[in-house]
């Protein structure tokens, strides 16, 4: 197992800035927040008092009619009035450091090279049917892909558990929604250069 992976890390010569670092769960789990919390939607709304229409005038006069007085008939206390406390159109968008949001994508693909999760491929042609046979292999299983290869995007995008992410647009989250990873070898360096440059 030790010998196996020492092979393929002097084969690739993987920078252990990006595949040997420690994982932080509290980092990981605060990225993620970000991450998730960024592609909620936020349009869940109600009309108040004001947004529904109708209710211009007050329905009866004040006094008078032995009725409890009103001013209009889309109050919240009638039928088909406005809503109190309903939920507002909200801006969930948060912001996270860059150097937190690549450490994170550090950590966890360290963590799924540790595991045995992560598996380095070579996307010639016979390369390109094998990782189709083997995507078919673990039909049950969520994988994600990571290349800039566009063949191998165009070979893998109507494969139902496979997921083709682009080398530059990973994030910590990609790994974090897959079990197993397939990372393109040629886009190791690539995946490196952008992880380590503090820019």
């Amino acid at each position: 197992m030790g010998e196996k992976k020492k092979e393929t890390r002097e084969k690739i010569k993987l920078n252990p800035k990006v595949w040997e670092v420690k994982l932080n769960k509290d980092l990981v789990a605060q990225v993620l927040y970000v991450y998730m919390s960024n592609e909620r939607k936020g349009t869940a709304t109600t009309k108040t008092r004001s947004d529904v229409r109708g209710g211009g005038r007050k329905p009866w006069r004040q006094k008078g009619t032995g009725r409890a007085r009103h001013g209009s008939i889309r109050s919240p206390l009638w039928r088909k009035g406005g809503v109190v406390f309903g939920p507002v159109n909200r801006n969930w968008k948060r912001k996270i450091n860059k150097k937190m949001a690549k450490k994170a994508l550090c950590m966890l693909l360290s963590q799924r090279l540790l595991d045995k999760q992560l598996e380095f491929i070579t996307p010639g042609r016979k390369g390109i049917q094998s990782l189709r046979k083997q995507i078919l292999k673990y039909a049950d299983t969520k994988i994600l892909v990571i290349s800039a290869n566009e063949k191998l995007r165009l070979s893998v995008k109507n494969l139902e558990k496979a997921n083709f992410v682009d080398v530059d647009k990973v994030n910590a989250k990609h790994i974090a929604d897959s079990i197993r990873v397939l990372v393109d070898e040629s886009a190791v360096k690539i995946l490196e250069n952008r992880l380590i440059n503090e820019k």
